[in-house]
């Protein structure tokens, strides 16, 4: 036999799409860039341990200062993490855009057996506010201007070059693109999982409790209009059984006696006034006596 699937189950399954479709965790960043992320939050720079000293840290803080431009350098081993992807080292820098997503992004880490830089845009990086480029033609545009110079400048034991003349390039693009220089912006908390399963579970308990709660409401509502339906059909009987007595007191059979009609006045009248409690059972007694010795 089959078994049927609870209402509240349909509930919690609508929970579930509905964590699936918001937070897509199939395609939450990886850890490596998480951590790159949580640490950019504080600093423009951030350095993983491990990492082989090509690119020097503080001289990277000092020429970036509060422009929209972060650096995560990673040490030099394989990223194995990333391996299924077509390009490791741009899906890193990916990842870790769509987490700091104002900034422009530079990732150093191994790349097919090289150690080397890859570039990015934040997808939240301003569009120009001057000029027809967009905001992605300007990245461009600043990496070739910046390439063309530290191309004279770098060693095999010295990257840092490559992040002074970016920066160079960045201020000279931007005046012309923005009027200005784009500032690096707030970086939001990281989601870690333990906060994703949190999430999942708030959003998969919600409607199981919101069916709960209606399910209940509609419970009550049922009960109290049976209820009210109950005590309006009582009344109904009630009044119909006086209806008869009434006949029988106002043409009796016999001589008229005084002591039914007036049991019968008061009855009527208390009748009236009467709730659907005590009262009223105390009224249908009386009215049972009252038929036995009329009808």
């Amino acid at each position: 036999m089959t078994k049927r699937i609870p209402a509240w189950g349909y509930a919690a399954l609508l929970g579930v799409v509905g964590f699936l479709i918001v937070f897509k965790p199939w395609q939450l960043p990886g850890e490596r860039a998480r951590e790159a992320a949580q640490n950019l939050r504080d600093s423009s720079v951030y350095v993983a341990p491990g990492a082989p000293g090509l690119v020097d840290p503080v001289r990277a803080r000092e020429v970036i200062g509060d422009r929209a431009i972060v650096v995560a350098i990673f040490d030099d081993e394989p990223l194995l993490d990333y391996a299924a992807e077509e390009d490791p080292s741009r899906a890193l820098c990916d990842d870790i855009a769509t987490l700091v997503p104002t900034n422009l992004v530079i990732v150093f880490s191994a790349d097919e057996g090289e150690y080397a830089s890859t570039y990015c845009d934040g997808p939240g990086f301003p569009e120009p506010t001057r000029g027809d480029d967009s905001a992605e033609d300007f990245s461009f545009g600043v990496i070739l201007k910046a390439e063309a110079s530290w191309q004279y400048r770098v060693t095999d034991t010295d990257l840092t070059p490559e992040i002074e003349e970016y920066a160079l390039a960045f201020d000279a693009d931007a005046a012309q693109a923005y009027g200005e220089i784009p500032r690096r912006g707030p970086v939001d908390d990281v989601t870690d999982v333990g906060r994703l399963l949190l999430a999942g579970a708030a959003m998969v308990s919600a409607p199981v409790v919101l069916f709960l709660l209606l399910r209940g409401s509609a419970l009550a509502l049922r009960d109290r209009l049976g209820a009210r339906g109950a005590a309006a059909r009582r009344r109904t009987a009630v009044d119909a059984r006086l209806n008869r007595l009434a006949d029988r007191v106002l043409h009796p059979d016999g001589p008229a006696d005084a002591e039914h009609a007036k049991e019968y006045v008061l009855i009527l009248h208390e009748f009236r006034e009467a709730g659907d409690g005590p009262r009223l059972a105390e009224l249908e007694s009386r009215i049972t006596t009252l038929e036995r010795q009329l009808l």
